[in-house]
Formats: structure tokens, C-alpha cells, sequence
């Protein structure tokens, strides 16, 4: 019945139309009904997205995915339920499963009695599956609403950021699949993308290898029958069998079975992965034995540009691109690759150049290329390469600091900003991308957005001082500064305020935090944040003092004296306001550590314009203090 609904398909007028033929488009608006049933509409749209998956049309793939699930009525959503995933965890954690619905009958199916078999993980801690503590209903699918589901895992992993939690995400949809289907090409599909999963994690990738081979093999039998074979089997999006036996090679490869993944690749002609194999065996003499055996079959430029890379001669690169009458980008990549590796920059940039010009889509060129122009100095050069390259790969947090370095270089640090920030979306938990949106955001006056820089910095390493960072804040909001948005940096005080009490309760041995904390409490002007200026401040004046040699450096003996003015407005500014015996208490306090410091500058006989000007200024308010103490002691 199926076959002969496929051939009114095919009769039906396949004008083009907004891009898909008008027979397709007919049955996405639900016509042919009395003629088409819901099976096939439902599996002819789960192709869809899976020719859209290709084609990395993500957005119409979602579109066809959400389309045929209403089809066939089935809706599928993750939730979370308590279980164990290790054989030795003793209390239960929140993990995924998949929550399926299906308002209706289950598609009837065919059913193979030789599916390919999921090999054991066989590991020392981790569970073959996960126990649920609570029984999750298992609902039966026929074989399309399991291509649905299939389709739906390859939907998400190529729309997700490719990382651990992408992964946990998406394989509940593969685990419904592989558990459960009896349909050959998608148990063959479920397993294939369980092992790209497992591939990259340590305690599964041998399992992977192992179930690839398997896999292979179950292709090459000759036992199931053609027609259970080709059942779903373009729903299925089912890899040819040498898609597997390459990525059965690579993943010998990256278990140390370099001789047993060279044999494979030597008979897929994979001549890339043969040089590596030859490279990391320390016999790039036999690499280049084989290249000249194959050019002197039939030459090509691929061939020339290995013979390059094997024997580490550029003439070959010269022969690839003249072989392509100066139209190869793979000719002029390696040649630049060749350069790059040497690190001779100025040669690679012009190779590489050429290379992106005849085909812009080279994420690795443009990386490269954007490095180099780096070390060369060519911003400009630099901002083009990485932009291009985050424009194909926006999840590399490298590109995006090294572009705002070259924003920055250029002087436009707004883009830099914006560089910046995106770079801290592919990499939250790297402290180094914060300290650099830190300092530009500093510079752009996003003051806030600096407060949120120091203290993720803080969660990430503990310890963390930037001074200039923290005075320019400081100076700020004492001067009632507009930060970007136009608002005053006096909003932030108390934001500014917890930063540098989680600051000092790291560093407790440094005058400069203690001085900025006192001055920014001293602007809240209650008793209680006097006190604590006053304190703060004296603490700073203890802590720069202690050093028995400071004052024979200038820079120590200026920054004293600028923190003795401080120390001493503050002071008479407390003390105006307060009674006269604590006024007397802050006064006499305050004379002591100014004697103890002109006394010691004075010594010296200093020749310096600018700690004379500070010594000048400390003495007049070292004589403010006295006047006012002999003003109390006239009193009483």
C-alpha cells in the first residue's frame, strides 16, 4: 500500500515552489489526506529535516521536526527523575529521560529479528544504564515515530553548543532508540551516534571503538535481508559504511592503535590520516614512499600537497598550485601551513591570504591567518581573519579575545567590549577573559559591568589584586563620575562597598585597600562608617609604615605622604562633627602618625619637586591638627 502511495506522490505535478517541490508543499498543508495517509506524511517530513540537517539549515530542520511530531501525534520533552548512574553511588541524583506522549496508535512497523546488539560498557564504576528509582514508563513506538525521535537528537546536537552538557542533554533521545527500536537502519544509526558521543569521553571511547567495529561488520553481513535493510532507511540518515570504518580508525588512533588505524586509512586512501600515522610511527620517509607512488599513477594536487607536508619541501606546494592552473586553495593553505609551522609569519600571511580569497569557508586558515597577522602587527588584517573565523565558529573564546586585542590595537575598544562579552559566552570559567573585559570595561566606563569582572575573577582564583583597576573605580565614584549610561558611579557605593570588603578579607597586608576602603566608607558620613573610615585608614597608614626601609625609595615615601593627607582629612572631618572628647582622641591619634613620618622624610633631605610639594602639604595639615588640639586644651 506504502509503494503505491509513493508513486501518486511522484505523479503529482513537481513544479518548484518557495524551494521545495509543489507535491511536498501540498502535503505539509495536509492536502492529499483521502489519498496519503499519516504514516507517510508524517515519515516524508522527518526527511525533510533530515536533508535540512545536511545542509545545516537548523531552523527549517526544527520546523520539519515540531511539523511531523504533530503529525503523528507524539510530543517529547526531558524531564527529570531520581537515580544512580555509578555502581558504587549511594545516594540518588536528579537525571534525564525522556518523557514521551502519544495520542494515538502507535505507525504499525516491521519488525527485523536481527538488529544489530549494543555492545556492554563493561566499566568498574558506571552502570550499563541508569536506575531510576522510580519506574519510568517505557511507551512503545513504531519504527517512524522512532526516526522521529532519532531525527529529533540530530536536530539538537548539531543546534547545541558542542559540550558536556549539550551531550547529557540529547542522549536521552538516542537511549529511547537504541533500547527499543527493531527497525535495522535505525538501531545501525541510534548506535553510530552513541558512539560520536562516546567517543569523547575517556571511560566510554573504548566501548565506542568497540561497538563501531561491530557495527562494520553487521554492514557486511549478508543475513538480513534487503528488504528489512532498506526499511526507514533514508529516515534513518544511515552513514555509509565508510563513514564508520574511517571514524572506527580514528578512534583506534586516539587509544594508541596507530598501526591498526594506519591499515584502514591506507585502504580508505586517506592520505591526511596516513601522514599523521607515518608521522607519529617516526616513518615520514614511508609516507612520502607511498604519496610518490600514487602521484606516479595519476598526480594530483591533494597527492603534491601531502608529498609537501611528508618531506617538508615547499617546491611540492609550488608543483599543487601550478597542477591547478593557481586555482588551488588546498595548494596555497599548505604552502601557508608550511610557513606557519616555522613560524615565519611574514612568508605564511601572503599563502594564507590567497588560500581564504579562493574559498572564504576555512575556519583553520582563517584562524591561522588571524594569529599570524597578530604577530606581525597587522591589526586591521587581524580584526578581518577573526571576525570571518567567529562568523563560522562562534564557540572559540581564543578568537574572540584575540579579536578585541586587535579592536583594542585599533583603538576602538567598543567593539573590543563586545568581543569581549562573547568571548565570556564560550568560556565563563577562564579568569583571564574577565580580567580583560575588566580592564576595557574600566576604560569605557561601564563601572558596574567591572564590579561583576573582579568578583567572578575572585570566585574563579581566590586571590586577585588590580589596584589600578580599583583606583580608577575608587577616584570615580569619590568624584561622582557618569558611568557609560550616564548615571553617577555614586549608585555603585554599596556594590563597590562589599567588592573591597571580599578584597581585604583576602588581602588584609596592602595600604592601597585599605586607603580606597576607608575614603569610599567615608562618603556614607553615619557615626558607625566614620569609625570605620578612621580605622581603615589608620590600618593603611600601619601596613605602609611597617617596612623599615621606606623611606629611603621615593615612590614609598610619596605615597605615604599622600596617604597622610588623606588619613588627616578624614580625620578633621570626623572630628568636626563629633564630641570633644573623641574629637581630642582622633586629633592626638592622627599628630602621632604625621610627626612619625615628616620627621623620617625630613632626615633625608630629599632634592625631589614632588615629595617636597606632599611634605609641604602634610606639614600644613600636621599644623591644622596641633592648632586644633591646643584650641581643646585652652577649653579645658
Amino acid at each position: 500500500m506504502i509503494n503505491k502511495e509513493i508513486e501518486i506522490l511522484l505523479l503529482i505535478n513537481s513544479v518548484e515552489n518557495e524551494g521545495l517541490p509543489l507535491c511536498v508543499q501540498n502535503v505539509l498543508k495536509g492536502h492529499y489526506e483521502d489519498v496519503i495517509n499519516t504514516e507517510l506524511s508524517s515519515n516524508l517530513i522527518e526527511e525533510l529535516s533530515d536533508i535540512n540537517d545536511f545542509s545545516k539549515r537548523i531552523q527549517n530542520s526544527e520546523k520539519y521536526i515540531q511539523l511531523a511530531q504533530e503529525k503523528a501525534k507524539l510530543s517529547l520533552s526531558l524531564e527529570g527523575a531520581l537515580g544512580k548512574r555509578t555502581k558504587y553511588q549511594e545516594e540518588d541524583k536528579a537525571q534525564l529521560f525522556l518523557r514521551i506522549n502519544l495520542e494515538k496508535d502507535k505507525f504499525p512497523s516491521r519488525s527485523c529479528e536481527n538488529v544489530p546488539k549494543s555492545v556492554d560498557l563493561n566499566d568498574e564504576i558506571r552502570l550499563e544504564h541508569i536506575q531510576f528509582s522510580e519506574n519510568i514508563e517505557n511507551i512503545q513506538l513504531g519504527a517512524v515515530e522512532e526516526a522521529i525521535v532519532l531525527a529529533k537528537h540530530v536536530q539538537l546536537q548539531l543546534s547545541q553548543p558542542k559540550d558536556k552538557l549539550t551531550d547529557e542533554e540529547i542522549i536521552p533521545y538516542l537511549t529511547v532508540v537504541v533500547s527499543n527500536t527493531r527497525n535495522w537502519s535505525l538501531k545501525v544509526a541510534s548506535l553510530y551516534y552513541r558512539c560520536l558521543l562516546e567517543s569523547k569521553d575517556k571511560r566510554t571511547v573504548e566501548r565506542s571503538m568497540m561497538q563501531m567495529e561491530y557495527l562494520i561488520n553487521e554492514l557486511r553481513r549478508t543475513k538480513v535481508s534487503v528488504t528489512n535493510r532498506m526499511d526507514l532507511f533514508f529516515a534513518s540518515s544511515l552513514k555509509p559504511i565508510w563513514v564508520l570504518e574511517q571514524m572506527w580508525a580514528q578512534l583506534m588512533l586516539s587509544l594508541g592503535l596507530v598501526k591498526g588505524a594506519l591499515d584502514v586509512f591506507l585502504k580508505l586512501k586517506l592520505w591526511e590520516e596516513v601522514i599523521d600515522c607515518y608521522n607519529i610511527l617516526e616513518l615520514k620517509h614511508k609516507a612520502a614512499e607511498i604519496i610518490r607512488q600514487e602521484i606516479s599513477k595519476k598526480p594530483s594536487v591533494q597527492l603534491w600537497c601531502l608529498l609537501g607536508d611528508a618531506t617538508q619541501d615547499p617546491n611540492h606546494y609550488e608543483t599543487a598550485w601550478k597542477l591547478s592552473n593557481e586555482r588551488s586553495s588546498r595548494a596555497q593553505k599548505h604552502w601557508g601551513f608550511f610557513y606557519f609551522a616555522k613560524k615565519n609569519y611574514e612568508e605564511a600571511i601572503p599563502h594564507l591570504k590567497l588560500s581564504v580569497e579562493l574559498n572564504n569557508i576555512q575556519e583553520n586558515v582563517w584562524l591561522r591567518l588571524g594569529f599570524a597577522s597578530l604577530q606581525t602587527e597587522d591589526w586591521k588584517l587581524a580584526v578581518i581573519a577573526y571576525k570571518r573565523y567567529c562568523a563560522l565558529e562562534q564557540s572559540t573564546f581564543e578568537a574572540w579575545n584575540n579579536l578585541a586585542k586587535a579592536y583594542i590595537k585599533l583603538g576602538d575598544k567598543v567593539k573590543a567590549w563586545k568581543s569581549l562579552q562573547d568571548a565570556i559566552k564560550c568560556n565563563y570559567d577562564r579568569w583571564q577573559i574577565w580580567d580583560n573585559l575588566m580592564v576595557v570595561s574600566i576604560d569605557l566606563g561601564h563601572f558596574s559591568e567591572v564590579i561583576r569582572c573582579y568578583h567572578r575573577i575572585l570566585d574563579l582564583k581566590n586571590h586577585h589584586l588590580d589596584v589600578l583597576v580599583l583606583d580608577i573605580l575608587t577616584n570615580a565614584v569619590l568624584n561622582n563620575v557618569n558611568d557609560s549610561d550616564g548615571h553617577t558611579a555614586q549608585k555603585l557605593l554599596p556594590k563597590i562597598l562589599e567588592l573591597f570588603g571580599r578584597i581585604s578579607s583576602f588581602i588584609p597586608n596592602n595600604p592601597d585597600i585599605w586607603r580606597m576602603y576607608g575614603q569610599l566608607t567615608a562618603l556614607k558620613k553615619t557615626d558607625i562608617d566614620n569609625d570605620k573610615a578612621v580605622h581603615y585608614l589608620q590600618q593603611a597608614h600601619r601596613i605602609a609604615v611597617s617596612d623599615p626601609k621606606w623611606f629611603l625609595h621615593e615612590e614609598s615615601v610619596e605615597k605615604i605622604l599622600q596617604l597622610c593627607c588623606t588619613l588627616t582629612e578624614i580625620h578633621l572631618q570626623y572630628a568636626s562633627n563629633c564630641e570633644l572628647k573623641k574629637k581630642k582622641s582622633l586629633l592626638a591619634s592622627a599628630k602621632l602618625s604625621l610627626q612619625g613620618v615628616v620627621k623620617k622624610v625630613k632626615d633625608q633631605e630629599w632634592n625631589n619637586e614632588r615629595i617636597n610639594f606632599c611634605l609641604e602639604k602634610v606639614e600644613k595639615h600636621l599644623h591644622t591638627v596641633i592648632t586644633e588640639l591646643e584650641q581643646i586644651r585652652s577649653i579645658n
